[in-house]
């Protein structure tokens, strides 16, 4: 069983790593709710809830084009940032691994209807 000490150290390191990473981040000057600096649980819950879309846009129409939705993810809502972000070959944007689904032998497969 961990002792006091040591479990109250483990929670003041975590606040202490939540809040230097809150505070440096480059992404501080993107308008967002409060709580998006330190967590993606919210977003998560209304991913879990099936009202990402929903809640997304309701941030874009309260803070603009671009938002911060979680520590470090950006929203953007707009036709510039979407052709500077999808169209352009080798833009530089790291894109996650979901876009691996749709990888068939290693070439990119979308089936269009």
């Amino acid at each position: 069983m961990l002792s006091p000490l040591l479990l109250g150290l483990s929670l003041a390191l975590l606040a202490a790593h939540a809040l230097r990473r809150a505070l440096a981040s480059p992404l501080n000057k993107i308008p967002g709710p409060w709580h998006a600096k330190f967590t993606s649980l919210v977003l998560k819950w209304h991913e879990f809830r099936a009202n990402r879309t929903r809640y997304i846009h309701h941030l874009h129409l309260k803070y603009g084009p671009a938002v911060r939705i979680a520590p470090s993810e950006i929203a953007f809502a707009s036709a510039a940032a979407v052709k500077e972000i999808y169209c352009s070959g080798g833009s530089g944007y790291d894109k996650t691994e979901f876009y691996d689904l749709f990888k068939v032998y290693g070439r990119r497969y979308i089936k269009i209807r």
